[in-house]
């Protein structure tokens, strides 16, 4: 059962793992929903308390958690239908520019920027003065991919069923219209964060084309979660270093041996002086390299 859950994971890109997370999470609160109701136990409240991100900052001070653990949620079929759809669609966009590290990097930071930039508003801007929510979904981190990818690719024509094609440009930019406009209607505060993933999506690109990847920090983490999943992968053993011994010679023995060496050096040596070096036999010039390497 665990390998059954694990190899979609292991086997699929950056792009399908951050769909299959977010699947995942989805399944597991709406299973668990249904299971735990039989026993009149009420599982969304402890999803509204504990895993969306709250307005409230003094509610945000102590669930920072809910920083990342939103950007994963969704309670509504259709929420994760269309974000994952358009996640899948522009991550391959992504993908043919930027590598699958920066991938989940922006993913992170988009969610990151969104949730700050949505109780930055909620608690700065006197519209929210008496307003509190809370917040879910993946949007913010998908509308910081659009972007990235917009800027990658402006140009690129995507076809649209009973429209045609449009430039990739032209669909960042009225994605961002969109959040503008709805920023005081009833998803005000999804529509605030999809301005802040748009925002990082902008940032990070720019900071790229300065070669600074603000995305590298979460390289570490990204290659710990994956690894969580690699449940088959075994630590190579670390081999002790073996113990070598080393015969050591008394004095006398050393003595008899450079004696021994010095004598055959001197035959060897008044042999050349006699007939010239071209009259030693291959021992005796194997000799003359041994004995030399020793003295």
């Amino acid at each position: 059962m665990l390998d059954f859950i694990k190899r979609p994971f292991k086997n699929g890109n950056s792009l399908m793992q951050l769909i299959y997370i977010n699947v995942c999470v989805f399944l597991f609160v709406h299973i668990s929903a249904i299971i735990l109701k039989l026993f009149n136990i009420e599982v969304f409240g402890y999803v509204d308390n504990y895993l969306q991100l709250p307005s409230n900052l003094s509610d945000f001070s102590h669930k920072f958690w809910t920083l990342i653990t939103y950007m994963f949620l969704h309670l509504k079929f259709w929420h994760i239908f269309f974000n994952m759809l358009v996640l899948f669609w522009f991550g391959q966009i992504f993908l043919q520019n930027f590598s699958k590290k920066q991938l989940i990097g922006l993913y992170l930071l988009g969610g990151i920027a969104g949730g700050l930039f949505y109780i930055l508003c909620y608690n700065t801007l006197p519209f929210f003065a008496d307003k509190s929510t809370i917040l879910s979904g993946a949007s913010a981190s998908v509308t910081a991919i659009i972007i990235a990818a917009a800027f990658a690719s402006p140009n690129m024509p995507l076809r649209f069923l009973f429209i045609g094609e449009i430039k990739l440009k032209y669909i960042a930019i009225g994605s961002v219209l969109v959040s503008v406009f709805g920023v005081t209607g009833d998803n005000a505060g999804g529509e605030i964060a999809h301005l802040g993933g748009a925002i990082m999506g902008w940032l990070w690109f720019v900071l790229l084309k300065k070669n600074v990847d603000i995305s590298r920090p979460f390289d570490k983490i990204i290659t710990f979660f994956v690894d969580i999943f690699d449940l088959d992968r075994k630590k190579p053993k670390k081999n002790k270093p073996k113990m070598k011994f080393h015969y050591v010679k008394s004095d006398a023995e050393y003595n008899q041996e450079r004696a021994r060496n010095n004598a055959e050096m001197d035959n060897i040596l008044d042999k050349i002086r006699l007939n010239g070096y071209a009259s030693l036999t291959e021992k005796e010039k194997k000799q003359l390299f041994e004995i030399s390497e020793k003295l």
